[in-house]
């Protein structure tokens, strides 16, 4: 196998890989009542709120999605309570998305799943080796945001 087939099979079966892991933890720790991208959208609400741009538009570009996919998302979700709204007091054309407190639950969850993750990846590997992966991670990452 060549180095770009190596490369190829190791992005496309760790993509999957933890997609995978990520929804059964999510169908387990939520009985069935979320999906991994909704588990996404309360995420990147506690993202954006922590930023001051919990907005329906920042979201949704943050999430890379029109603004008409989130309002749907946001509307199953405050239906199933764990999001709501509020509207700018000094602009009444903005609203901002909040989690409720059911909201936040499932969002300490989510990131304890990924706490795990990590936790088993540094248990796995350490010193420099981990020193490679994050430096070669982190030139990955910026050539995926770069580029794509």
């Amino acid at each position: 196998m060549t180095k770009s087939e190596k490369l190829n099979h190791f992005f496309v079966s760790c993509f999957y890989s933890i997609l995978d892991a990520e929804q059964k933890a999510i169908e387990i720790m939520f009985d069935g009542k979320l999906s991994l991208k909704e588990v996404h959208v309360i995420d990147a609400v506690f993202r954006a709120k922590l930023l001051g741009k919990n907005t329906f538009s920042h979201i949704a570009s943050v999430l890379n999605i029109v603004l008409g996919t989130l309002t749907t998302s946001y509307t199953r979700l405050e239906e199933k309570g764990y999001l709501t709204k509020r509207q700018d007091q000094n602009d009444k054309r903005v609203f901002y998305i909040e989690p409720t407190p059911l909201g936040e639950y499932v969002n300490e969850k989510h990131n304890e799943f990924h706490q795990r993750m990590i936790a088993g990846i540094i248990e796995t590997i350490s010193g420099k080796d981990l020193d490679d992966l994050i430096h070669a991670l982190d030139v990955l990452d910026k050539f995926f945001k770069e580029h794509l």
